[in-house]
Formats: structure tokens, C-alpha cells, sequence
């Protein structure tokens, strides 16, 4: 455990994001060059923030199959508050949000300082990490609950009790799910439910990026500071014919993409998402008029890598915050119009 940096418990961040994103880099590299070599039609790959966090998160994902949710704390903050950064990160996770005055206050630790916030999981979020942050407080308060430590590839790593339990220190502090399986050093903290959450959170397995659905998924959403990725099948009761949900927000519109969707269902989303985000729709779980939230609503369809996708950029009305999409999975209303096949 090396001793914190700075007087807010920073790490050489950047360093250390770049070393993970090296590991990572080379393994692509390696099982490429094993391969049969790229396609000249294929797409470049994703840039920007939230390419870059699927850069650093392991676990393979085949297909859409591991949930993400990420923000950039300092532009999602700016636009959206803590909310929006809680809203991304899924339940769990979200806690670690809400309670960040009481983590302060117990540990010294702030959560929105972080330069990224990163969760995996699915309907819920399995593990969180803090990029850039160190906290010798809450680490010893760990090992003092029990907590059993032991060294890892690049950060030292922290048992504490069993699979998926809440350790004392943060169950105090009414934070949920997370703490069993933790993690110190670079790139920040993890708090996880399980070995498998943090060594993805540790870069550990095949990049997020490097699998279709995840790359189309950054391309889709183009410029957004949150976004919270979901497989369809723990977003929705029934057989919606994708493979996952993605919702992002960015400086003044909100984009919705529904990625790998069969051939036979894109005209039938498409139809349904239009009919849904029509001004006088009204949201089928709360009864509110979309208008009230959506000025305008652009959707469209597309492919890339492979993957169909539906997408819908939203506009908010003016003076409204942008979490239309995030609040629509919350309630469960998303997955109502999705799968109606014929809108709310």
C-alpha cells in the first residue's frame, strides 16, 4: 500500500491509467496478430472519454453481456450534479454518490473527486472504481473489519468477508452491495461485490473495447460525459431482440442507443421509440407528458462492426436538466416501450 499523494488523497492518475491501458494494449495486440488481420472497411476505432474508460475495464462482455456505467465527475457534475454521476453508476454504486458528505467526513474520502467514476455490473452495479484517488483511512478502516490483504498485478487488493457482503464501515454509512472485494493503487479505488467485478475493474481480461457492441456503443453516443450500458435482458421482461441498452447524456441533448437489434426488429423500434418521444406521449409508468422534458426527439438506425443499432438523440426543453433517458430506465418505462413493439 503506498502512503497518498496530495492533500485530497490523489494518485499519479494519468500514469497510471496509461500503464493499465499498456497491459491491455499489448494483449489486444497479441491475440490480433494470432488472427487473420483487419478489414479495410472496417470502422476506426472509438475515440473520446468514454472509449478511452472502455479501454480500462477487462472481462470480455461478449455481445453486451457486461453492464457499464461511467462519468467524467467534472463535466458531469457541471451539468447534471451528483444525481447525474449517481444515475450512471447504477444501484450500489449510486450510494457511494449520495453518501460522499458522510465519506468525507468519516475517511477524508471524496468520491466526486475523482477524475472518473467507472462501475460493471447489470441491473446493478457489481464494482466501482474511483480513478485518481488513495484513501488510507478507509483502507485500514477494512482491514480492521477484517479485512484480509494481499498483492495484485497492480494495485493491492483487500477481502474483506464474504461474497457480496458490506463491510462494517461502509454499511454504517448506508452504502449498499459493495466492499467484499476491494482494491488500492492504480488507477484509484475499487470497491467490489466479488473477485470478478474487481479484476475487471483491474483491466484484468479481454478490453471492453475491443468487443463490437461496446466500440459501436462509444461511437453511437458520440459526445456525453455519463452513460450508463445495460444487457437488454436484465433491462427487460421480455425478448426485446438486442443485446443491450446504452443511455448518455452530453452538454445539452441526451442519446439513447439500442445496439446489436435483429433485422427483423429495427423498423419496429425505430416506429416505437418515435411514437414514445412525441411531445404529447406520455412516459407509460409515471403519466407525464414527454414534452415537458423532450423538446425534440431525432431517431435513427444504423450498423457498424456488425452491430445494427437504433438511436435517438434527444433535446431537453430549455431550463430542464437532461436526465430524461436515465430517469426512464429508473422507472422501468424504457423497457415498457421497447418491448410494447407499438409505443406507449
Amino acid at each position: 500500500m503506498t502512503a497518498s499523494t496530495g492533500c485530497c488523497g490523489r494518485r499519479p492518475y494519468a500514469a497510471a491509467v496509461a500503464r493499465i491501458a499498456l497491459i491491455m494494449t499489448v494483449a489486444a495486440l497479441a491475440t490480433g496478430a494470432a488472427g487473420c488481420g483487419g478489414s479495410d472497411d472496417a470502422p476506426p476505432p472509438p475515440s473520446g472519454p468514454f472509449a478511452e474508460a472502455l479501454a480500462t475495464v477487462g472481462g470480455g462482455g461478449a455481445n453486451g453481456s457486461l453492464g457499464i456505467g461511467w462519468a467524467d465527475s467534472a463535466p458531469a457534475r457541471a451539468l447534471g450534479g451528483p444525481r447525474l454521476v449517481a444515475d450512471a453508476l447504477g444501484p450500489n454504486a449510486d450510494t457511494i454518490v449520495e453518501e460522499a458528505p458522510a465519506l468525507e467526513r468519516r475517511f477524508g474520502l471524496n468520491p466526486l473527486a475523482a477524475e472518473r467514476l467507472v462501475s460493471v455490473g447489470g441491473s446493478y452495479a457489481f464494482g466501482l472504481r474511483l480513478d485518481g484517488l488513495d484513501n488510507r483511512e478507509l483502507h485500514d478502516a477494512l482491514v480492521d473489519a477484517g479485512g484480509r490483504i494481499r498483492p495484485g498485478p497492480i494495485a493491492e487488493l483487500v477481502d474483506v468477508g464474504p461474497y457480496a457482503s458490506v463491510p462494517e464501515p461502509l454499511l454504517a454509512l448506508d452504502i449498499n452491495g459493495l466492499g467484499a472485494r476491494d482494491a488500492f493503487g492504480e488507477p484509484g479505488i475499487v470497491l467490489a461485490i466479488s473477485d470478478t467485478a474487481r479484476a475487471s475493474l483491474l483491466g484484468q481480461g479481454g478490453r471492453l473495447i475491443d468487443e463490437p457492441t461496446y466500440a459501436t456503443a462509444a461511437d453511437c453516443l458520440g459526445d456525453v460525459v455519463a452513460v450508463r450500458m445495460v444487457p437488454a435482458k436484465l433491462l427487460l421482461s421480455t425478448e426485446l431482440g438486442a443485446n443491450a441498452i446504452a443511455v448518455g447524456v452530453g452538454g445539452g441533448h441526451e442519446v439513447l442507443c439500442v445496439l446489436g437489434v435483429d433485422a427483423d426488429r429495427v423498423d419496429e423500434i425505430e416506429s416505437s421509440l418515435r411514437v414514445a418521444l412525441a411531445p404529447d406521449a406520455r412516459d407509460p409508468r409515471s403519466g407525464a407528458r414527454v414534452g415537458d422534458s423532450v423538446a425534440s426527439a431525432d431517431v435513427t438506425g444504423g450498423a457498424e462492426r456488425g452491430i445494427r443499432y437504433v438511436r435517438a438523440e434527444l433535446q431537453p426543453v430549455a431550463g430542464e436538466q437532461p436526465n430524461f433517458l436515465f430517469g426512464a430506465v429508473s422507472r422501468g418505462s424504457l423497457a415498457e416501450v421497447l418491448s410494447s413493439g407499438a409505443g406507449p
